[in-house]
């Protein structure tokens, strides 16, 4: 059996697939923020009809946590590292870092502290943070660069490309799909061309974990993967949902059952309805909380989830 667990963190991604058949777990990204920001909890007030904010904006406005929690809506951020200790998810084999940009890294020293994981994958690439940090931010990337560098000591650091295989990956169901050389070499500046795109199997059942992929890498990918990714189970929205990790062809091949957005706040480029078009089922996890699949040995799929919206 199998459980793949995509935890409610707000802006970012936390994806833990909990391989109960192999006793080998995988987290793939991590973003651990404390509490939903104040545009997100307007945001989501406002997609529930009779509950208004415009008091929030008044001086000595009531807070909009404070509104929704009275109105029964109780809409928290889950703590990736609390989630796995309380759930007992820390036998970690591998962490997975499908690119470097903060909301996919951020509490990655405190997952290896406080949690630890074995094994690390990212690909090798040249591009550099640039961005102003906070001081928190700054202690995860620079771990995220020792990592990189093969510098964390008891953590065996791989860049696996397309195509690799090595020990556990296919026992573990895994296979890469991008990133290769050549889509390397075209990133330039834009980490998001440099993003794992990951196929799961397991049971008969395929799920695909989109990273922040874009559309160069989604085209690679229909053309020299159709028949693998056609009619998949779950899929993990690249980029959010957002209209850059969009690529019609491919989510058509796929048609995904289920398709999951993790996402804090709704983006202006959100392209939740064209997914909806190929996919029976389009969850955010700003609504419905953590979200739970579990497979079962005889292919059997089953969910839960927080919030009944």
């Amino acid at each position: 059996m199998i459980k793949i667990h995509f935890l409610n963190v707000g802006h970012g991604d936390c994806i833990v697939v909990e391989n109960r058949a192999t006793s080998r777990n995988t987290v793939i990204d991590i973003n651990r923020s404390s509490k939903m920001d104040d545009s997100s909890y307007c945001e989501v007030s406002e997609s529930l009809n009779g509950l208004a904010f415009s008091s929030y904006f008044a001086p000595g406005g009531i807070a909009p946590t404070l509104t929704l929690e009275s109105k029964g809506y109780e809409i928290k951020l889950a703590d990736p590292i609390d989630y796995m200790k309380r759930n007992g998810l820390t036998n970690i084999h591998r962490f997975i870092s499908t690119h470097p940009h903060m909301d996919h890294i951020s509490g990655l020293k405190a997952l290896h502290d406080e949690i630890s994981f074995t094994n690390f994958w990212a690909s090798k690439h040249a591009w550099t943070n640039q961005n102003s940090l906070t001081e928190s931010q700054k202690l995860d990337y620079r771990f995220y660069q020792n990592l990189f560098n093969g510098k964390v000591s008891g953590v065996t650091s791989i860049a696996p490309l397309e195509g690799d295989e090595r020990d556990f990956f296919f026992q573990d169901g895994f296979r890469i799909l991008a990133p290769n050389k050549g889509i390397l070499n075209q990133a330039g500046n834009n980490a998001n061309h440099i993003s794992y795109v990951l196929l799961l199997e397991y049971a008969g059942r395929k799920i695909v974990f989109g990273g922040d992929a874009e559309s160069m890498t989604w085209e690679y990918i229909a053309e020299s993967y159709g028949l693998e990714i056609s009619s998949i189970d779950i899929l993990k929205a690249s980029h959010h949902g957002r209209d850059s990790g969009y690529h019609q062809p491919s989510v058509s091949l796929m048609s995904p059952n289920y398709t999951i957005v993790s996402v804090g706040k709704k983006p202006s480029t959100d392209s939740s309805n064209k997914y909806r078009n190929y996919s029976d089922n389009v969850w955010s996890t700003r609504w419905k909380g953590n979200i739970v699949f579990t497979i079962e040995g005889n292919g059997s799929l089953s969910y839960q989830h927080e919030y009944e919206r």
